[in-house]
């Protein structure tokens, strides 16, 4: 299976998945960027694969890219929900010192 085929091996493919699926797990966002973009240097550079292989590994690669994708969306979503909440919350505390200190309530 370690068959090269053009400038870019199965293996290497297996590695950008790897690595993509490692530093995703860390969330090491900016590892993350790095392998996309080696990643996507690759696929450009390679072109279509010609072996069955090489399509079956860059499906898998594929595969696990959306899944990260979708998985960072997700990650995305929430932290904008938490801060939303945050921010109410923030609002909230705010206008109750405002009233406390408008009433001359020391709420220390």
């Amino acid at each position: 299976m370690s068959e090269p085929d053009g400038p870019i091996s199965i293996e290497q493919w297996q590695r950008f998945e790897q690595a993509l699926l490692f530093h995703a797990a860390a969330q090491d966002w900016e590892k993350l960027v790095v392998v996309n973009q080696k990643m996507t240097n690759a696929l450009i550079k390679s072109g279509k694969p010609t072996t069955r292989m090489q399509l079956l590994a860059r499906q898998s690669l594929a595969a696990t890219h959306k899944n990260i994708v979708e998985q960072i969306q997700q990650t995305q979503q929430q932290l904008k929900q938490e801060m939303h909440q945050f921010k109410m919350q923030q609002d909230g505390l705010a206008a109750y010192q405002f009233t406390c200190a408008s009433a001359g309530v020391d709420h220390e």
